[in-house]
């Protein structure tokens, strides 16, 4: 937490029985990664969307547990850079701008991923590849960091941060639902060209 730990350590990655990441390297990398990757399609995607709707989506089941989940994300995030703030006003030591910038670009990620998933709606976009990649990136890089919070956990539980590794755990299984939900295909949207050439009208004679 003083920021004492290195970015990147052949020893600790390579050259040992139990192959890790530093902390440093997961709280960094690990985290920006998937946010930069929708921060940098977002502008191109959403002008994308706003001149190729397809219609309007209605509010369905599936676009609801898609925004619960994406603000569950968001608060837990948030919770992150509350528990830094406390943290800081209860010790004198120092602690690393990473955990209060890594928690806050998450935060803000997934306001702008659910924020894009309304718009989707709003657009008639039924699945979509951009979120899917987004939430599998998130996903992946988590899976990282998961193993090395249970090896931590098994090896050196005095040094484990129960805030930190509970809401982790959390945010890693809201992780694997929003993936889920985003592979699965919304109902049809109304008002779309698709829909309403789907049964044309027999022609006369």
């Amino acid at each position: 937490p003083d920021g004492s730990d290195p970015f990147w350590d052949w020893n600790h990655t390579w050259n040992t029985s139990s192959p890790d990441l530093t902390q440093c390297f997961q709280n960094t990398v690990l985290v920006w990664f998937p946010c930069l990757y929708l921060w940098m399609c977002a502008p191109i995607y959403l002008m994308y969307l706003r001149s190729h709707s397809r219609g309007y989506i209605c509010m369905s089941h599936l676009n609801k547990a898609k925004t619960a989940v994406g603000f569950l994300l968001w608060i837990i995030c948030w919770s992150d850079v509350f528990y830094t703030f406390w943290k800081m006003s209860q010790s004198s030591s120092v602690m690393a701008p990473v955990h209060l910038i890594s928690p806050t670009l998450l935060g803000l990620t997934m306001l702008l991923a659910t924020l894009m998933i309304q718009y989707e709606r709003m657009k008639g976009v039924q699945s979509s590849g951009v979120m899917l990649i987004f939430w599998l990136l998130a996903l992946l890089c988590a899976t990282v960091s998961f193993r090395s919070k249970i090896l931590q956990a098994l090896l050196q539980l005095e040094t484990v941060c129960i805030w930190r590794y509970t809401t982790f755990h959390m945010y890693y299984v809201l992780l694997m639902i929003a993936l889920v939900l985003s592979s699965l295909t919304d109902q049809p949207p109304l008002f779309s060209q698709a829909v309403k050439d789907s049964n044309p009208c027999p022609e006369p004679g």
